[in-house]
């Protein structure tokens, strides 16, 4: 009905502009003909100056700048004697000058454009109900024949996530079974976790192996800068999958839409983010579990959304997708290297690659994956090796390597005194990670690194552990200030002094491991480097300067234990240098035998991959797993 308005609308305009311009134009014509009678006169009166003939046309200048059209009658040949007697000048043109062409094009322009018009307005409006007027509906992509052919084996690392969507999988192909005992489904299943880890992977694969219709949707596309155009969308995309059900939706990053109201005044807010959520909410209400409708939502900030977005009904269930442990990584990698064919050396031990890359996400073993086969295919190899690994995981980790950054010979050695420094206090500690390798080789925003890597996945950090970080993060500072001297420390600690005050803060005033300040937790910024008393929580001036006091004292007192390390083996980390001077780069191994000829009581040990055993089931504190100290 509205397609057929909007035809008949554009069909009177053109009309009546055709009619206007042929009025127009027919009176200006009818404006400038005369009858040859009265131009004869005119000529007879000395009222013409100048005349063109073309055939029988005539078209005559007067003396006051007028121009007349007439005529000329078949075989009147007096004319050019007349016209010569009355002192007009006469202008002979011939009829094959004049172009057909270019009078054709003046007589049907006005049509020509308006045709034109009318194909391009009926363009517009193809391809759908009214193209012209569809900003409300969804944009969201229907896979029907091309549904995703993700099973839920090409998902690994996440055993117990998908035995909790099987259930889902067999809802979808068989609802009657659960309807039977008066069972239903959820309808909606909220993913959360840290980006990469597969949340979007797992929603196609639970399509994949239901083998329903997917229509997937990213929560920005419901929001537009005209007001009520994302409630519009929502209601569309509900009437698409109803249309197809039993059908699954997957709406990734729903935190764009479904963030938390926080309206001024009794009234609320009426933005249109607001109402786009609102309709959102009112559609998961408003279908029943019979229509074979689920809706999956995927998001990395659970801790914004809205309440009433998440409450039974809705999003009945809330299955958190951690990262992988050392067994969920291994299976990662193998997944990527199949799926890809990608051939590998006799040399590669995956296992030993996932128990080195503690903390990563699916998405990161697949960067590590492709950034090894590039390397192989870079350094013109057959296939990818333990060493294109290895670097790869460097590369990751510690940034790409700065060959043509220009170092002093002094800077460099301070850069290795501050390294040595990082390594020496490490060792000296048991409950610090395992050494790895020491590098001066610039890389990133890093002049060197000291690189520290568990030998199993940790998840609980007693105090004695957190006490070991600080003081290794100390090393370097302390070592620049053993050998240079106070005047000679450099600004290489920054990262490092940042990272120890942000530990100290959270040991007293996060985890209240403080004897002085004892069992309290103050909130932090989102950042998590400066301390704050609000949120919600607000503490007085005189427990937050005894905050302050005990994490200087801490900070203090860590600083002093790193520094007299270091001044004990002075001899050691001297000949350590030497060698790192030379190499750039060396092993946990090389760094062990300089120690040991001097008779450095070590604590510590190199990293090894024996009797690992990892905890899957205890919540794990906001510490990284791997020490970088630059």
């Amino acid at each position: 009905m509205q397609l057929t308005r909007s035809l008949l609308i554009w069909f009177i305009i053109g009309a009546m502009m055709i009619l206007a311009f042929n009025m127009f134009g027919a009176r200006q014509i009818s404006d400038s003909k005369v009858s040859f009678t009265d131009f004869m006169t005119m000529v007879n009166e000395k009222k013409v100056v100048e005349a063109t003939v073309r055939g029988e046309e005539l078209t005559a200048v007067t003396q006051d700048g007028k121009k007349v059209e007439t005529v000329i009658p078949p075989g009147y040949s007096k004319l050019y004697d007349i016209l010569s007697e009355n002192g007009v000048q006469v202008k002979v043109v011939s009829t094959e000058n004049s172009s057909w062409l270019m009078t054709l094009l003046i007589s049907w322009l006005p049509i020509l454009l308006f045709i034109g018009l009318w194909i391009f307005m009926m363009r517009q409006m193809s391809g759908g109900p009214n193209r012209a007027f569809s900003f409300a509906k969804s944009k969201g992509k229907l896979y029907l024949e091309e549904r995703p052919n993700v099973k839920l084996d090409d998902v690994a690392g996440m055993d117990e996530v998908k035995e909790e969507v099987k259930e889902i999988i067999e809802y979808l192909k068989d609802p009657s079974r659960y309807q039977k005992l008066g069972g239903r489904a959820p309808k909606g299943i909220l993913l959360y976790g840290d980006p990469g880890v597969g949340k979007t992977l797992l929603a196609k694969a639970i399509a994949g192996e239901a083998n329903v219709p997917f229509i997937s949707i990213s929560g920005s596309d419901f929001v537009e800068m005209f007001v009520g155009v994302g409630a519009a969308r929502v209601r569309d995309l509900f009437e698409t999958a109803k249309k197809h059900a039993p059908c699954l939706i997957f709406i990734d990053e729903i935190d764009a839409v479904g963030r938390a109201r926080t309206g001024v005044g009794f009234g609320g807010g009426h933005d249109e983010r607001e109402q786009t959520l609102n309709q959102l909410l009112v559609e998961l209400d408003g279908f029943d579990t019979n229509e074979g409708i689920i809706v999956i939502a995927a998001t990395n900030r659970p801790d914004i959304l809205d309440p009433a977005l998440l409450r039974p009904g809705r999003f009945d269930r809330q299955i958190s997708v951690p990262k992988p442990d050392v067994k969920g990584r291994y299976e990662i990698l193998k997944v990527h290297i199949n799926k890809k064919n990608i051939p590998l050396a006799e040399d590669v031990d995956l296992m030993t690659i996932a128990k080195g890359t503690p903390g990563f996400s699916g998405a990161d073993l697949a960067n590590l994956v492709n950034e090894a086969a590039l390397l192989a295919a870079r350094r013109k190899k057959e296939k990818v090796g333990m060493q294109e690994l290895e670097d790869a995981l460097d590369r990751i980790m510690m940034g790409l390597e700065r060959k043509g950054m220009a170092i002093t010979p002094k800077e460099k050695e301070k850069i290795a005194y501050h390294e040595v420094g990082h390594a020496l206090v490490g060792v000296m500690l048991e409950e610090a990670d395992p050494l790895h390798k020491v590098s001066i080789i610039p890389r990133g925003m890093a002049l060197g690194v000291t690189v520290n890597l568990p030998e199993e996945d940790r998840h609980l950090y007693s105090k004695r552990d957190l006490m070991a970080r600080m003081l290794q993060l100390f090393g370097g500072r302390a070592a620049e200030e053993v050998f240079y001297g106070k005047d000679g420390i450099t600004t290489g600690a920054e990262n490092d002094l940042m990272r120890a005050t942000e530990l100290a803060y959270r040991i007293v005033a996060a985890w209240g491991m403080s004897d002085e300040i004892g069992p309290i937790n103050v909130p932090m910024s989102r950042s998590g480097s400066i301390f704050m008393g609000g949120q919600g929580i607000e503490i007085s001036e005189e427990t937050a300067r005894k905050i302050d006091e005990e994490v200087n004292k801490i900070l203090r007192e860590s600083y002093q234990k790193a520094k007299n390390i270091v001044e004990t083996y002075k001899d050691a980390v001297i000949a350590v240098v030497q060698l790192l001077l030379d190499k750039e780069t060396i092993t946990c191994e090389e760094m062990f035998a300089i120690l040991k000829e001097y008779g450095v009581p070590v604590l510590n040990r190199c990293r090894k991959f024996e009797n690992v055993n990892v905890i899957t089931d205890s919540a794990a504190p906001d510490v990284p797993p791997a020490e970088l100290s630059d």
